[in-house]
């Protein structure tokens, strides 16, 4: 996904590019929160605390859905952005980009 959301930086003029980095900061958060979540993990099997599968599971596969809404989101907003001014597109969001 980082080669993703560089692909989609490389794509946003200057003007937009804050809100790539809006989004990697988000996952720079999700990052961190999923080492904190897999240190906690750490630390109970070190105390012979039977982990719960199910809840691990659901956890990275939450922040793995996070995280591809996060780009499917700033790739239709980048469309948007890059169709400015042409009539002819229809937009992705109807409040539009320019606001």
């Amino acid at each position: 996904m980082p080669n993703k959301l560089d692909e989609l930086n490389e794509r946003n003029t200057l003007n937009h590019k804050d809100v790539v980095k809006y989004v990697k900061h988000v996952f720079d958060e999700l990052d961190m929160k999923a080492k904190k979540f897999r240190d906690e993990c750490a630390i109970n099997a070190a105390a012979h605390v039977k982990p719960d599968l199910e809840k691990e599971k659901e956890f990275y596969n939450n922040i793995h859905n996070i995280k591809k809404l996060l780009i499917e989101v700033l790739e239709r907003t980048t469309e948007d952005f890059e169709h400015v001014g042409d009539k002819n597109w229809i937009k992705n969001f109807k409040d539009g980009v320019d606001q």
